[in-house]
């Protein structure tokens, strides 16, 4: 006889450190309490929300001090087995909240505090007689019944009187004769998406020989798979193909793309395939969208999940197999809150605790990921050509030093505003890629050289023609472009740099006929933007399409003929140690938009720098070159992947986070922490955001054992972990 399990380890949905700790409840009889359970729990003098995270037959404390759960707040448990395993891993990797992570694996609605989002109800109204007598003057109740009839005997009551033209009273009335029922009924909100029918194409022998291997992996060591392929070489059908016989075998699948904007496109191609059998979730949908797409999920009415980052923790019960589309993208990475995980790192993980697979696709891996591939730990599959034989786009590189000492005053070189005018009178299509939004990048004063900077941030404020005002892109905040400069009074302000809206502007005055969109963070906040420009392009209504790196990834439009790069050394400067990984990726993405139908491509790209190896590398499409480079620039600096990296930040009032740092940092020190290891304490590289300064260490080495113990922080200070940081900004 089994013994009874009457007491509960619970997580209380609190985000503090000081409570990060499992508080041990009574089950009450007759309550059926499982692990992954949501429950009401007493905590001090309030009732809060926690997760269940075990089941004992005794308590840890004295018997008399635990205190019973109050209710279990859904039917059954919320956060399915290999979640509830996968959210204590990313606790002890990340070195974050237990509470956080749980959070995670929650369904939209009740997380992190967000207002509950409720289920949606419908009456409806279905015919219980078919053809009952009705006399003659009861001309309204016999337009309902014969549009009922029409309608196979069911429909929502909002659109039957709608309809029929008639009021509630006549249903209540054939109610009362029961002649129809009336009764509530709940209505899954669903995210659209274009339908448009992509029949399968014959494979290429490089795709069938991909398709082969990963099934192959998959029935064996299922280690995680690099698909390698060139942009336009197929890697969307293989994706397909593998899901399709995942499927088969009974189990499912989730598809991970980096950005909302890739969504549509992806959505539409595998709803042609699998039809009502995927589910959406991603940022862009609205709550109640998200809230049903993830029951519909988790009732396991889906077999295929499709969404940005956090769709990794998809309740999908069956799952067999993780693939991420573009996975060198930054955007995988979570950079806020105290669990800063990788999605690379969290899907292969949670493939792990499902016996299922992970199948990693870009044509500009992350340098981690391709080192991963050669030294065997992944198995590498590529596709070198593009489908059908078409040729990758012809790249030219303009140095802009020259255009200018030749007197082009203009931000588009000759070669590039040749290529427009010759696109537009074919009736063909252009992308620009300026990586920065905005009219200009900041305001200087011309007599003391003043730049005017955002109160809050130690950055410059960005002015946008559109509202005439300058923005912060670190916190929002925005003021009047001044007249007179802030520190001497003159008024000779002046924008200096290019942003987005700019280029527009000036597109528009040197093509006056042409139809142009932009598509960066401003002009798609809303629901729908994005689908909305990507719509018009893919049907013709836009010429150019100008954007930040938002255009650069996955878009595929058969009659875009001409890619341009502006500034395309913008990003080599940055102080950061993937500077050169992602000014190569970014510039042979975008590339790869160019020539992906019957049309050879052209791409042009302006620059200040065009001898750099990062540059050059992606002018000839050779990741082969760069990653060689790349990786011999890593192995001296010993930076990822031949040592882990850890960023510890702290954020608050300048003193107390000085202070704090500098403990932090003799701490490591006394710890064992070599000095060659240790960089810091110092300034963030922007030292203030929203009036928080910022000062950070970063570790080399592993030194997670040193990361639990870290001193703790006075309460006006913040301390965030990053194991693996992407940005040191």
């Amino acid at each position: 006889m089994s013994t009874k399990l009457a007491y509960a380890g619970v997580i209380v949905d609190i985000k503090a450190e000081a409570v990060d700790r499992i508080f041990t409840y009574r089950i009450p009889d007759n309550l059926p309490v499982e692990v992954g359970h949501r429950v009401l729990v007493p905590f001090g003098p309030r009732r809060l929300e926690g997760y269940v995270i075990r089941l004992n037959e005794a308590p840890d404390i004295p018997a008399d001090r635990v205190r019973a759960i109050h209710r279990v707040l859904d039917p059954e448990p919320v956060i399915l087995p290999d979640l509830m395993e996968l959210a204590l891993w990313m606790k002890s990797t990340y070195h974050g909240l237990l509470s956080e992570a749980l959070q995670y694996m929650l369904p939209p609605g009740v997380r992190f505090g967000r207002e509950r989002v409720t289920v949606k109800v419908q009456q409806v109204v279905r015919l219980q007689q078919s053809n009952p007598e009705l006399p003659a003057r009861a001309t309204a109740q016999r337009r309902i019944v014969q549009i009922l009839q029409e309608a196979d005997g069911t429909m929502p009551a909002a659109d039957l009187v709608k309809r029929a033209a008639a009021g509630y009273q006549v249903l209540q009335a054939l109610a009362a004769k029961g002649i129809v029922t009336v009764a509530e009924q709940q209505v899954d909100r669903r995210a659209e998406w274009d339908t448009v029918a992509f029949p399968a194409p014959v494979l290429t022998p490089a795709q069938v020989k991909a398709c082969r291997t990963i099934m192959k992996e998959m029935g064996g060591s299922r280690r995680p798979v690099l698909l390698h392929g060139v942009t336009g070489s197929g890697k969307t059908e293989v994706y397909l193909q593998i899901i399709r016989h995942v499927l088969e075998s009974g189990r499912q699948a989730l598809v991970l793309v980096p950005e909302i904007a890739l969504t549509p496109q992806t959505v539409s191609r595998f709803g042609s395939r699998f039809g009502d059998r995927i589910a959406v979730l991603h940022s862009g949908l609205s709550d109640g969208e998200r809230h049903d797409e993830w029951w519909r999920i988790f009732r396991g009415e889906a077999d295929v999940v499709i969404g940005a980052r956090s769709a990794v923790f998809a309740p999908l019960k069956r799952l067999g197999l993780i693939v991420i589309d573009e996975e060198h993208e930054s955007t995988y990475k979570q950079s806020e809150g105290s669990i800063r995980y990788h999605t690379r790192a969290v899907a292969e993980k949670r493939a792990e605790l499902v016996q299922g697979m992970v199948v990693l696709g870009s044509a500009t891996p992350a340098v981690e990921s391709y080192h991963k591939a050669v030294a065997g730990e992944y198995e590498l599959v590529t596709l070198p050509e593009r489908v059908e034989q078409r040729p990758l786009p012809k790249v030219e590189l303009v140095d802009m030093r020259v255009e200018f000492d030749q007197g082009n005053r203009s931000m588009l070189s000759r070669n590039l505003h040749g290529a427009l005018t010759e696109v537009l009178s074919l009736g063909q299509q252009a992308i620009i890629l300026l990586n920065r939004r905005g009219f200009s990048a900041f305001v200087l004063c011309r007599e003391c050289g003043h730049v005017v900077q955002c109160e809050n941030c130690s950055v410059s404020m960005t002015y946008h023609k559109q509202d005439g005002r300058l923005h912060c892109h670190y916190c929002s905040a925005r003021q009047e472009l001044p007249q007179k400069c802030p520190n001497c009074a003159s008024p000779y302000l002046r924008q200096f740099g290019v942003g987005t809206e700019q280029v527009q502007d000036f597109l528009q005055k040197q093509f006056p006929g042409a139809k142009i969109s932009r598509m960066d963070a401003d002009t798609t906040r809303t629901k729908g933007a994005h689908r909305g420009i990507l719509r018009r392009f893919a049907a013709g209504e836009t010429d150019i399409l100008i954007g930040t790196q938002m255009v650069a990834k996955g878009l595929d439009f058969p009659n875009v003929t001409l890619v341009g790069v502006l500034s395309a050394d913008l990003s080599l400067n940055l102080p950061d140690i993937r500077a050169s990984e992602r000014t190569f990726q970014l510039l042979t993405q975008v590339a790869g938009r160019a020539g992906r139908g019957d049309l050879p491509g052209r791409v042009i790209i302006q620059c200040y720098e065009p001898h750099h190896f990062a540059i050059q590398a992606a002018k000839n499409h050779d990741y082969k070159r760069f990653f060689r480079q790349e990786i011999s620039f890593r192995r001296q600096m010993s930076y990822p992947p031949f040592q882990e990296l850890v960023r510890i930040l702290c954020t608050g009032p300048k003193a107390a986070v000085e202070e704090h740092i500098r403990t932090i940092g003799e701490f490591l020190r006394r710890s064992g922490a070599a000095k060659e290891e240790l960089f810091g304490p110092a300034q963030a590289p922007i030292g203030r955001i929203k009036g928080r300064h910022r000062w950070q260490i970063v570790l080399k080495g592993s030194h997670h054992h040193l990361l639990e113990k870290l001193p703790p922080p006075p309460s006006d200070v913040h301390v965030a972990i990053d194991v693996d940081p992407l940005f040191l900004l």
